[in-house]
């Protein structure tokens, strides 16, 4: 038993440490294509995806693609804005996904200021960890939204846009988890008050 549980402190450390680089990592790319987003916005330039003479045809970030040239090989006006802000909510939510998940992480562990003792059963725990399912159905919406304005906004004819659903089934079964959860932390105040 002593050699799993020395193995599993330090997988969870290797995991807390990794959740954390994740969560800066999405962060900094929800800036860039802030900042990229702001540029275009700004400044359009009148062929913005021709890097080496060849324009891109689609771009696509976490499920989410958008034709971003019409039948001609000619960049769609507002293509690229509309792509940009997606991809940075998108981002921005995972960054949000990350940092709860490290958050969780560690106060399982006890090392946050507001954990509770040595136990996942906490209600921060339970709101962050509803939080996370709300942020993957999240990403969902932004998704379809975006489907919608691109439909509306490039015409049904230019638009080829999809996005996927994982992040929605994600969400659903983070939200159960939550729930989940949410017994056993009343489970163990029960349990507190008794001792």
């Amino acid at each position: 038993m002593h050699f799993f549980d020395k193995h599993a402190k330090t997988l969870t450390k290797f995991v807390t440490a990794l959740t954390k680089i994740f969560s800066i990592a999405y962060g900094v790319g929800t800036v860039c294509l802030a900042v990229a987003l702001v540029l275009v916005l700004i400044d359009p330039l009148p062929d913005p995806l021709a890097w080496g003479g060849e324009p891109f045809e689609e771009v696509s970030c976490r499920g989410f693609s958008l034709a971003i040239n019409d039948g001609q090989g000619q960049p769609l006006p507002g293509a690229l804005p509309l792509f940009l802000a997606e991809a940075a909510l998108s981002l921005g939510l995972m960054s949000m996904v990350f940092r709860n998940v490290n958050l969780i992480l560690r106060t399982t562990r006890g090392l946050t200021k507001f954990s509770k003792g040595a136990t996942p059963f906490q209600k921060d725990n339970v709101r962050m960890l509803r939080e996370i399912g709300l942020f993957f159905v999240g990403i969902t919406v932004v998704q379809a939204a975006f489907c919608g304005i691109a439909m509306l906004g490039l015409g049904p004819e230019n638009a080829e846009v999809s996005a996927g659903a994982t992040d929605l089934v994600t969400g659903i079964l983070m939200l159960c988890l939550s729930q989940c959860f949410a017994q056993g932390e009343k489970m163990q105040q029960d349990v507190d008050g008794l001792v």
